[in-house]
């Protein structure tokens, strides 16, 4: 198995074509995640039309391609920083957001997804309000991942100590475990300094070199945008397939193994059912 942990398809994009590259290099697994659209007004009905366009983007896969998708579908950080920039209030924004986790567990529920996220807190300076609205909006999709018993995808500011000893309160604090909180586009920290977070690492090689040093306690990603504006971006979707090659030349299978076994422990039969 190859999986990347964390990757986006578009409509205007590469779309299906971007994952039979992925294929080729001898991926077998993607993680689709929701993309914002910005085009469209963040209301009531927004994450209801995003999830369904990643879904039939997921289908159209499976049947092109033939790889596994596994789906993870939730309210972006900034569709909040949207919502306010547009004349909403924060606590109207909080309480739309909260319906956007809730709708992504009906679709989890109805077999529909495997996920939730990509939720968090804005990667740039918004206002203490915001922060704070975003945190509950955490605090809030771990306690519907623990219940569901399926991961919660994080995206937040570039890690440091003091997000992760944030998250990882945040998860104590509801009770879920660890290993089902998975802080995507995560630096190569992998032992003790991420406090139990799961990290999902960009496929650089060097940070695969770094993280290595440390163990395997994590998964690979490219968060591929398949935006044509920026080609490539963030890694090239062929990016953890590559890796997965080097990984077995330098290291051997039985890492890799060990690494894709983290998947299989996290995501459980949705990787089979893909």
């Amino acid at each position: 198995m190859v999986l990347d942990n964390h990757l986006h398809l578009q409509k205007h994009g590469e779309n299906v074509d971007a994952v039979r590259r992925f294929k080729k290099m001898g991926g077998t697994h993607i993680n689709l995640t929701n993309t914002p659209d910005y085009t469209q007004k963040v209301d009531a009905s927004y994450h209801r039309k995003i999830y369904d366009m990643t879904i039939e983007i997921a289908h159209a896969v499976r049947r092109a391609v033939g790889v596994g998708v596994i789906i993870t579908l939730g309210p972006y950080p900034a569709d909040l920083v949207n919502f306010v920039k547009n004349g909403g209030a924060v606590e109207d924004g909080k309480e739309l957001m909260f319906r956007a986790v809730d709708l992504a567990v009906e679709y989890i529920e109805d077999g529909k997804a495997n996920a939730i996220g990509e939720i968090g807190r804005p990667h740039f300076p918004v206002s203490y309000d915001i922060w704070e609205a975003s945190n509950e909006v955490i605090i809030y999709a771990m306690r519907a991942a623990k219940n569901l018993g399926v991961p919660v995808i994080l995206h937040t500011e570039s890690a440091t100590e003091q997000t992760w000893r944030d998250l990882a309160a945040m998860a104590d604090k509801v009770g879920i475990s660890k290993d089902m909180v998975i802080k995507h586009y995560s630096p190569p920290v992998v032992g003790a300094e991420n406090y139990g977070i799961f990290p999902s690492i960009i496929a650089s090689r060097k940070n695969v070199r770094e993280a290595l040093k440390q163990g395997t306690r994590f998964l690979l990603e490219t968060d591929f945008m398949d935006e044509p504006s920026r080609p490539n971006a963030v890694l090239p979707i062929e990016s953890v397939p590559r890796r997965a090659r080097w990984i077995v030349q330098e290291y051997g299978v039985e890492t890799w193994e060990k690494i894709m076994d983290n998947a299989r422990r996290i995501y459980g039969g949705a990787l089979d059912e893909s």
